[in-house]
C-alpha cells in the first residue's frame, strides 16, 4: 500500500499551494509571526522539555544556521551531546527511509518535538502539519523548517487540536508513552490512539514508534529510557502519572481497541531513536534469511549514566532470533497501523551506513523474491555520490553503486570471532579463526617495488565483509568500494584485525595486550604471512586515517590507527559489561604476579604484613577462648 523498494525520499521543489492558507482552523488558530506557528489564543504550553539549556542550545545552532536541511554538515558539527544528537542527527530519518512520500501526501505530526523528522517530512515535498504542545519546541520546529512553505507549525496539546482534513499519515514517534502524563481521564492511552485515527484519511495509516517494554536491552541492565531506572520497565513499576511503554501483544491489543485492526510490525535496530537497520516482520520467518547477521555489530545507545550491562546483547540476539523470540524483544518498534487491510512490504530488512557524509551514505535492501533473497545497494543521494571524488595518496577512491546480487547463505564470518573471545580464548584461536581469510589474501599479494601489494578492489575485504557458507568456505560481500591501482596489503590486514577485535567482546587472554601486540602475535601464528614492521603500521595508520576523513568528514582526525595500537586489545564499539571489567582486572592482577619484581620483593611483603597476620591470630585465639 505505502511501502516500497524503489524510490528514493529526497528534496523535491516546494511550491506555494492552497494547504498554506489553512481555511480550515484559521478561525481556532492564529498565527505568530515571530515565532512562525499557529496557536490558540490564551493556550496554556506544555511542561515536557529536554531542559532549557539543552533547549537554547539547539535553537541558537539552527537560528544561526545557514543550512538546515536533513544533511547540514552544520548541525551535525554542532551535535555534542545526547540531547544535541538525538535533535540534529541524520541517523534519525532512517526510520521514515522505507516510505513512499511525496507532493501528494498529507502528514500529520503528533508531537514532532524539535522539527528533526518535521524536517525530513518536509523535505519529501509532502504537506505537513506538526503539532507540538510545548511553546519553546514549536518555535524550534519552526525554525528547522523555516524555508519549507509546505510545513506548518501548531503549538497545541494532540488531545485538544482541531482540524478538518484528513491525513493519509498520522505520526506517532515517540509521544504514546507520554499519554498519561498529558492527557487526562481514565485511559488516556485509548484516547491519544483514538484521537489519531480521527485524523486519517478512509485509506490512511498511523505510524506509530515506541521503545519496548520487554526490550532485551532492558533485560541487559540498561536504564528504562524515560525513568532513568534499570529494570523499572520490565519489573512493571510504572506510576499511573508516568510515562510507560508496553510489549508488543499489549500495543497490538491498544490499536485493535482504538479501531486499527490491520498492523505492520517493524523493529528498528538498535532502536527507533538512531536506527541503522529496519527488519520486517516476515524476515523473521524467512528460512534463508539471517537476521541476527545484521544485528551483530550493533549496540543500543547508552544515554544515561548507569551500571555497566550484564552480558553482550548483539551475540544474544542469534539464540533470541533462534528461538522465535525476536520481535518480542525488539528494543522498539515501528507500527504501521490502518483500518484497512495493508499490502506487507516485499523488502526484508534495510540497512543504513551511520556518520558518513552525504556523498557516501548508503542504503542496503534485502528484498525477498520467488525463489531467493535479492540484496540492493545503492547511494542514499546519488547526485552527491557522482559528483564526490577522493583520492588517497597515488589511489582514487570510488563508490562503486548501485549494486545487485543474491544473498549469500551462511554466517557472517565476524561472528566467529566475537564467539571465541566472548568464551574467554586467546591468541591461538584467534590466528587459527584468522587464517582462512588471512590466506586468501595472501594468495592475491602482488610484490611492487619491494612491498607487497593488493588490488583496490580488496580495500574492504575485512572479516565483516565475509560470509562463512555452509561448506565453510568464505564468500566476499558488500564490495562498495573501489580504488584504483594497488593497496598495500599489511593495511587490509591491520585494519581486518583491528575492526574485529573491536567489534567483540573482551577476552581475558589478550586483556593485558594492547592492539598491536594482539595483531603482532596473531600474524606470527599465520607462518606463511610475511612479518609486520613499523613502517607497514604507520603506512596502514596513514591510510586509515585519510579514507575516514573522506568518508566520514571533519569527525575523523590524522592519526586514526595510532591511539588504538597502543590501547587495550578490548572491545571498543559497546559498553563494558560486568564481566569485562572483571576479566580485565584478574588479567592485570595475573600480570603482575607473573613480573621477577613480584617475586623479588615477596619477603618485603611477608615482613610488611606480619603484624597484621600476628594480630588476627591473636584475635582468632581470643574468640576460641571465649567460646569454651
Amino acid at each position: 500500500m505505502f511501502l516500497t523498494t524503489s524510490s528514493h525520499c529526497k528534496i523535491c521543489p516546494i511550491r506555494p499551494t492552497k494547504f498554506l492558507r489553512q481555511k480550515s482552523v484559521t478561525n481556532k488558530y492564529q498565527f505568530d509571526p515571530a515565532q512562525r506557528i499557529w496557536a490558540k489564543p490564551g493556550t496554556s504550553t506544555l511542561t515536557y522539555s529536554d531542559g532549557d539549556e539543552n533547549e537554547e542550545y539547539l535553537f541558537s545552532v539552527i537560528t544561526n544556521a545557514k543550512d538546515v536541511s536533513t544533511n547540514s554538515p552544520e548541525l551535525a558539527s554542532a551535535i555534542k551531546d545526547w540531547p544535541s544528537e538525538y535533535h540534529l542527527s541524520p541517523v534519525r530519518h532512517n526510520l521514515l527511509r522505507p516510505f513512499t512520500l511525496g507532493p501528494s501526501d498529507n502528514i500529520l505530526e503528533l508531537g514532532c518535538g524539535c522539527g528533526a523528522m518535521t524536517r525530513y517530512l518536509g523535505e519529501t515535498g509532502a504537506k505537513v502539519v506538526a503539532v507540538e504542545g510545548s511553546r519553546r519546541r514549536a518555535a524550534i520546529a519552526a525554525e528547522r523548517c523555516r524555508d519549507l512553505p509546505n510545513v506548518l507549525i501548531y503549538c497545541d496539546n494532540l488531545i485538544d487540536f482541531q482540524i478538518d482534513d484528513p491525513f493519509n499519515y498520522v505520526t506517532l514517534i515517540g509521544v504514546l508513552e507520554y499519554s498519561k502524563r498529558f492527557i487526562a481521564g481514565p485511559d488516556p492511552v485509548h484516547a491519544c490512539l483514538e484521537k489519531a485515527r480521527g485524523f486519517l484519511a478512509k485509506d490512511g495509516a498511523l505510524l506509530l514508534a515506541i521503545e519496548n517494554q520487554l526490550g532485551l536491552k532492558y533485560f541487559n541492565g540498561y536504564a528504562e529510557d524515560h525513568i532513568g531506572v534499570p529494570y523499572y520497565g520490565v519489573c512493571d513499576l510504572y506510576k499511573d502519572d508516568e510515562p510507560t511503554t508496553y510489549g508488543r501483544q499489549i500495543l497490538a491489543t491498544k490499536l485493535c481497541r482504538a479501531g486499527l485492526p490491520h498492523q505492520t510490525f517493524f523493529f528498528p535496530f538498535p532502536d527507533y531513536k538512531l536506527p541503522q537497520t529496519l527488519v520486517a516482520e516476515s524476515a523473521l520467518h524467512h528460512s534463508q534469511f539471517n537476521v541476527a547477521d545484521l544485528l551483530c555489530r550493533m549496540t543500543p545507545q547508552n544515554m544515561q549514566e548507569q551500571p555497566a550491562p550484564a552480558f553482550h546483547d548483539n551475540l544474544a540476539w542469534r539464540a533470541v532470533a533462534r528461538n522465535g523470540l525476536l520481535g518480542d524483544l525488539a528494543n522498539s518498534f515501528l507500527i504501521v497501523a490502518s483500518s484497512a487491510p495493508q499490502q506487507p512490504p516485499s523488502w526484508l530488512a534495510r540497512s543504513y551506513t551511520p556518520g558518513r557524509i552525504a556523498a557516501y551514505a548508503t542504503e542496503t535492501i534485502f528484498e525477498a523474491t520467488e525463489n531467493s533473497i535479492r540484496v540492493i545497494k545503492r547511494a542514499l543521494y546519488p547526485q552527491e555520490a557522482s559528483a564526490t571524488k577522493a583520492q588517497i595518496g597515488s589511489v582514487v577512491l570510488n563508490l562503486d553503486l548501485p549494486q545487485t546480487e543474491t544473498y549469500s547463505s551462511g554466517s557472517l564470518y565476524i561472528v566467529g570471532v566475537q564467539q571465541l573471545l566472548a568464551r574467554g580464548e586467546g591468541i591461538a584461536e584467534l590466528a587459527a579463526w584468522a587464517r582462512p581469510w588471512a590466506k586468501l589474501l595472501f594468495d592475491d599479494i602482488y610484490i611492487e617495488n619491494g612491498q607487497h601489494c593488493l588490488d583496490g578492489a580488496l580495500m574492504d575485504a575485512i572479516p565483516a565483509n565475509f560470509i562463512c557458507g555452509p561448506d565453510k568456505q568464505l564468500v566476499i560481500i558488500d564490495r562498495e568500494w573501489r580504488m584504483s591501482g594497488r593497496i598495500p596489503f599489511a593495511w587490509v590486514l591491520i585494519r581486518g584485525l583491528v575492526s574485529s577485535i573491536a567489534a567483540s567482546p573482551t577476552s581475558p587472554a589478550l586483556a593485558a595486550m594492547n592492539y598491536r601486540q594482539a595483531i603482532e602475535f596473531t600474524v606470527r601464528h599465520l607462518d606463511f604471512l610475511p612479518g609486520l614492521s613499523d613502517q607497514d603500521f604507520a603506512e596502514a595508520d596513514r591510510f586509515e586515517s585519510e579514507l575516514r576523513q573522506h568518508v566520514y568528514g571533519g569527525k575523523c582526525v590524522a592519526g586514526y590507527f595510532s591511539p588504538i595500537y597502543m590501547s587495550p586489545a578490548r572491545c571498543l564499539i559497546r559498553p563494558i559489561t560486568v564481566q569485562d571489567d572483571l576479566d580485565r582486572l584478574q588479567a592485570e592482577i595475573n600480570r603482575i604476579k607473573s613480573t621477577g619484581s613480584w617475586w623479588v620483593t615477596k619477603p618485603l611483603r611477608l615482613l610488611a604484613n606480619w603484624p597484621r597476620l600476628i594480630g588476627r591470630k591473636l584475635a582468632d585465639n581470643r574468640n576460641r577462648d571465649r567460646e569454651h
